[in-house]
């Protein structure tokens, strides 16, 4: 214990430094449209490599700056970044951006995304805003009052890791979100277990049922692609199309995936 704590105050102290010169970086993986393979967005996932050239675990030094109380400076300026980057980007696309669920009690969220915005220059209806399911649950007033002001000014919310925060349906039907990202585990096994395949169909419409969309996490195999596209999820990422990247990669990506992707035969949906 007290190793484990001398090594978690060693990465604060690191943390602290990268903040201060803006070293943590957010890197994009795609969002793939399933029915023609076309390019809908990207995720902004942080990404921090140290002094000593290794990057460091996102779960260790999001989990640190949230009980350091760095979340909120971390933030910002990996948003600030994002926002930049995706101006570069054809302007149908979308930036997706994790929210933390700490942050859910911060009443001036939504006046610093909005500030944020302006001093980019992002369209509020690019930015898509992720909450994990569980967060949503248990901090359900909180989590309200942040959908609420982000939604009022033009910012999507899409519920992140669904179908592993035991949400009940009555709660479901008073959260306003644009999207529902069907978590990695079903994805992994729905293709060899019946019982998640039968998940994967009901997540996908209860999606249309409430006019939401549906993503599939961890795609990694081209039966997966495939399946879920026949059962009528409209978007996915994962290693399938590409890991995350850093903004200097997305051109070239850009490029590669209208040839790669898009010309694909897409796949049709059976009766």
């Amino acid at each position: 214990m007290t190793l484990e704590s001398t090594e978690r105050l060693r990465v604060e102290q690191e943390l602290r430094q990268a903040l201060s010169e803006e070293a943590i970086r957010p890197f994009y993986q795609p969002l793939i449209h399933l029915g023609d393979g076309s390019v809908h967005g990207f995720e902004a996932l942080a990404r921090w490599r140290n002094h000593k050239g290794e990057f460091v675990p996102p779960s260790l030094f999001i989990d640190i700056a949230e009980n350091a109380g760095l979340i909120t400076e971390l933030f910002d300026q990996l948003l600030r970044r994002a926002c930049r980057d995706a101006l570069t980007w054809p302007s149908s696309m979308v930036l997706a951006f994790n929210l933390s669920p700490t942050q859910l009690s911060d009443g001036l969220l939504g006046q610093r995304v909005v500030e944020i915005l302006e001093e980019t220059g992002l369209p509020p209806e690019r930015l898509e805003i992720e909450l994990t399911e569980s967060a949503v649950v248990k901090e359900m007033n909180c989590a309200m009052r942040v959908i609420g002001d982000l939604r009022r000014i033009g910012i999507k919310i899409a519920l992140d890791d669904f179908g592993t925060g035991f949400s009940s349906l009555s709660q479901l039907a008073n959260i306003p979100f644009d999207k529902i990202k069907i978590d990695r585990s079903f994805v992994a096994s729905f293709e060899t277990n019946s019982k998640q395949m039968k998940i994967v169909r009901s997540i996908v419409g209860l999606g249309q049922g409430l006019g939401a969309a549906t993503l599939a996490e961890g795609i990694e195999l081209e039966s997966q692609y495939k399946g879920l596209s026949l059962l009528g999820c409209e978007y996915g990422q994962g290693f399938l199309f590409a890991k995350a990247m850093p903004a200097s990669e997305v051109a070239a990506f850009l490029a590669s995936a209208r040839s790669e992707w898009h010309l694909r035969e897409p796949f049709r949906r059976t009766a």
